[in-house]
């Protein structure tokens, strides 16, 4: 749902989280939205392109994960990882470790310390969405690094919202299973309103079992087995809120075509895989010192324990005893990897609003990771004695962080940050909206300096410019500049040069941040009240950009800027019995003529794409169906070595159906929704550029031309309200 609905203007500032009589109401009415500005405001004078999916629309649609609510979004291509991971890549700019998007959760970052990944997937329930706002754009001179090409919201229901409590269970194909319920509560503490809401989660799908590959070795295309516990709380007692969440959750890995019947039968999840145990806690204060200003501290904290394993079948090996007889023995090698981070941080932020026409925005705070662990170790039988690989972060003595004789101060990343927005509304046609924001990391570990390029300045302008000449016109004007830190990942590895190459990607503390500039306008239009035509372009330029580079297989600064061109058009229809829209989006995204990847159009993006979707019936019961087409997708001009061909174009159609209201009081929900109704084959080419290049001993790509798309998936939903 990709359409940014016209709603009546507010007739004065105000915050519907914070008045809950109101706020389901307003926010679906006036498409509120809190990401853009970090204070509420409609969509239509927000300062950036915004998206607004709500719970109804999740449900309508059949979309499971939050990936599948991205990619109905024009412009937003969903890929997956070799690692098995969903990817989001918007307007053209890519990312193997998926962290040139934000994702925020109640307003907390959710994103691991080891990388910065953002979870797009299964990790993230969607029973307890109350809504999810999307920016497609830079949102650093707000949120700071990783706010890169957007921002992605996710505002989680309330007491007030649940009334009570709703259990939902989902059962489906490949032996999916997901269980949820939450439940809400408000009483009265002393003088003080307090809410409580708890949620759970739990997940477990199987897979598809064996399949084989073109090449004849055998292998689990296909197979995509996941688990899943979470469990959440909110509590707010006066203007003071607690969340806390935990989530244990974990998918396999996939690699490409084996031959090895016990490496197929390993890549099972509980042998196989990556897992998570991750909590997330956040606490703020909301003081109003004055009907004119309004104090928040923040603070947070999140533990990313992240651990995976790895098998990888050995050799049988037979060989005469000295009585002469016959004795076959196997070896295999199993990896076990620590990432285990630490982060917290704490921010005060104000808003004051010395006027009705004024509103200002600051901020500043101090963000900080520390490495508990984070390393590959790794077992060949029959030796049980495991050896910590060249892939690892050490501490200050220079051994592995965690696995030390003596504990040697923790290796670490900090930041402080600082930043203000005005926005004035000039007349009840104009706003004009400025913005700064500065981060400066803060070298705390053994051997950096200041003057190492991770340490430089990042500084993040916004200037935007709101033009609403007729009651039925909305025109935005805007530039924002983004950044993004160099990881713990790319920065503090450190591995040692063999013959001129590391032997695992080494990090880099010479790295200086990203940065993308980014002009963009939208048009949007209403000509009847049921008809909203809206269109935007933009053109971004993207330098510094950090990618692993072979050789010397270390991350890098490219030399050049990736010049990004896109435009984007559609219509979105409401009437009684039938609701839908259509969009196009048009990417040109391709390298200078300078650095390692002179000229190339950027790796696997397509360059056109087709969203559309299509409801019937009326509010309380819908049939839709959506429907996504790509074009060919370039991978061939990165592969000139292994012969890696385009990706060829593909469609995909979905469809869902809801029914509300049923049962005596009304409190039931049924829906269905059958993904790629079609059983389309498609897959997608997930991996880090430099390894396209690469050729195994047979001049094949090293990587797996495609990670199998999803096939035809049958879903069933119930939900009641307790």
């Amino acid at each position: 749902m990709w359409w940014i609905s016209l709603a009546a203007w507010a007739e004065a500032p105000h915050n519907p989280f914070r008045e809950p009589d109101e706020a389901t109401l307003a926010r679906l009415e006036q498409e509120l939205v809190t990401v853009v500005s970090r204070y509420a405001q409609t969509a239509r004078k927000a300062p950036s392109i915004v998206t607004v999916i709500t719970a109804d629309q999740i449900t309508a649609s059949g979309y499971r994960t939050l990936s599948d609510v991205l990619r109905t979004i024009p412009g937003i291509y969903i890929w997956k990882s070799q690692e098995g991971r969903d990817l989001a890549a918007l307007r053209g700019v890519v990312s193997a470790d998926n962290n040139k998007l934000l994702l925020l959760v109640d307003g907390q970052p959710w994103y691991d310390g080891g990388y910065t990944h953002a979870w797009i997937d299964q990790y993230l329930p969607l029973a307890q969405v109350a809504q999810i706002e999307v920016i497609q754009g830079p949102g650093s001179a707000i949120y700071g690094t990783n706010a890169f090409t957007g921002v992605i919201h996710v505002v989680t229901r309330d007491a007030e919202s649940l009334q009570g409590g709703q259990a939902r269970w989902t059962v489906g194909s490949v032996g999916s299973s997901e269980l949820s319920g939450m439940a809400g509560a408000t009483r009265r503490v002393g003088p003080w309103e307090a809410r409580a809401t708890v949620s759970v989660r739990t997940l477990d799908q199987q897979g598809d079992g064996l399949d084989t590959t073109p090449e004849g070795a055998a292998d689990i295309l296909g197979a995509d087995p996941k688990k899943g516990f979470h469990v959440g709380a909110r509590v707010q007692v006066g203007d003071l809120r607690v969340h806390l969440d935990h989530i244990d959750y974990s998918h396999t890995y996939l690699p490409g075509a084996v031959d090895a019947p016990l490496d197929v039968l390993a890549k099972q999840v509980d042998t196989f895989s990556f897992g998570y145990h991750d909590t997330y806690l956040r606490a703020d204060w909301t003081l109003d010192v004055s009907r004119a200003l309004t104090l928040r501290p923040v603070l947070w904290g999140q533990r990313n324990d992240d651990p995976g394993s790895y098998f990888y079948g050995g050799s049988f090996e037979t060989l005469a005893t000295t009585g002469g007889a016959l004795e076959t023995t196997q070896s295999w090698t199993t990896v076990e990897t620590e990432k285990d981070t630490r982060r917290w941080g704490a921010t005060l932020e104000s808003e004051a609003r010395p006027g009705l026409d004024h509103v200002l925005v600051a901020g500043l705070g101090v963000e900080n990771t520390e490495v508990l662990r984070f390393a590959d170790v790794t077992f060949t039988s029959p030796d049980p004695t495991g050896v910590v690989s060249d892939f690892r972060i050490n501490d200050d003595c220079g051994a592995p962080a965690g696995y030390g004789d003596e504990p040697c101060g923790r290796p670490a990343i900090r930041n402080a940050f600082a930043f203000a927005q005005h926005t004035w509304t000039a007349s009840p046609a104009v706003e004009l909206t400025a913005g700064l924001r500065a981060d400066k990391r803060i070298p705390v570990n053994t051997g950096e300096s200041a003057t190492d390029g991770a340490f430089a300045l990042a500084v993040s302008p916004r200037l935007g410019l709101l033009l609403v000449p007729t009651e039925q016109t909305t025109v935005k004007l805007l530039y924002g500049r983004a950044f993004r830190a160099p990881s713990a990942r790319e920065m503090l590895v450190r591995a040692t040069l063999d013959n001129g190459e590391y032997p695992f990607a080494s990090g880099n503390v010479d790295l200086r941040p990203e940065q993308i500039d980014t002009i963009e306008t939208e048009v949007a239009v209403t000509p009847t009240p049921w008809l909203t035509v809206r269109g935007d372009a933009s053109y971004s330029s993207l330098q510094n950009e950090i990618d692993k580079v072979s050789p010397p297989n270390r991350y890098e600064n490219l030399d050049g800027a990736l010049g990004v061109l896109t435009a984007e058009g559609g219509v979105r229809w409401t009437k009684p019995w039938t609701r839908g829209g259509v969009a196009y989006a048009w990417t040109q995204a391709r390298y200078a003529d300078l650095g390692p990847y002179a000229g190339r159009p950027q790796y696997e993006f397509p360059p056109h794409m087709g969203k559309a979707d299509m409801s019937v019936g009326p509010d309380d019961t819908s049939l839709t169906a959506l429907a996504e087409l790509y074009s060919s997708r370039p991978r061939a001009a990165w592969s000139p070595d292994a012969g890696l061909a385009d990706g060829p174009a593909f469609g995909l159609l979905h469809l869902a159906a809801a029914a509300r209201g049923l049962g005596p009081d009304e409190r039931v929900t049924l829906s269905a929704s059958v993904r790629n109704l079609l059983d389309t084959g498609w897959g997608t080419a997930g991996a880090y550029r430099d390894d396209a290049n690469q050729a195994d001993d047979q001049g094949r790509p090293d990587i797996p031309g495609d990670f199998e798309g999803e096939g035809r998936m049958v879903l069933g939903t119930i939900a009641v309200r307790i």
